[in-house]
């Protein structure tokens, strides 16, 4: 479950939480703010849960094997992973009014991107047990709430620290998340043809 961690860490985790909201509102303190970040994080914390426990079954009622679920995984996150170390820096964009905002355009892709939807879901099948499908679910519905915490104080994370920390480990994210996707890929090709 280490490995599960670091995964959702990378691909969901509180700096991708911190960048987001960010760019939200000028205040921390807004109430727009506030119930924005609940709304998400609520939003999320049920996305999660149903990707654990629905995902695993609608794959098996579509009869797609684990294999193929790793290997279209390796194929995403290579995608992603690529375009986030090609694409050049941009600047902050210009504060986003929370209530004009809904709060799945917050959730997807923003704190929820598609990859992150499919590792719950590789490591439910790997593991279908009961649980292992809670222990997944501690674990999300654990980093959701530090990203709730953090949502929380966005701007106030950003003063302190500056968006500089937040570019370098989104490079040296960008880069392990590549070598992750190629070596997804390399699994899945051993388990369909071994």
């Amino acid at each position: 479950m280490d490995t599960l961690f670091g995964l959702l860490f990378m691909t969901m985790g509180p700096i991708r939480a911190v960048a987001v909201f960010g760019a939200v509102g000028s205040d921390d303190k807004a109430p727009g703010v506030q119930r924005l970040a609940l709304h998400a994080a609520l939003i999320t914390a049920v996305a999660f849960i149903f990707a654990t426990i629905g995902g695993t079954s609608t794959l098996a009622g579509w009869r797609v094997s684990l294999p193929v679920v790793i290997g279209s995984t390796g194929v995403v996150l290579l995608a992603l992973s690529l375009q986030s170390l090609l694409k050049p820096a941009t600047a902050m964009p210009a504060a986003l009014d929370p209530l004009m905002l809904r709060p799945t355009t917050i959730v997807f892709p923003g704190l929820f991107p598609p990859i992150a939807v499919t590792i719950p879901i590789i490591f439910a099948a790997a593991y279908p047990d009961q649980r292992a499908q809670l222990q997944i679910i501690a674990i999300g519905l654990g980093i959701i709430l530090v990203n709730w915490l953090l949502m929380r104080r966005a701007k106030a994370v950003l003063r302190v620290i500056g968006s500089g920390p937040f570019e370098i480990l989104g490079a040296v994210f960008g880069a392990l998340q590549t070598a992750l996707a190629i070596q997804l890929i390399v699994n899945a090709v051993k388990l369909l043809w071994p």
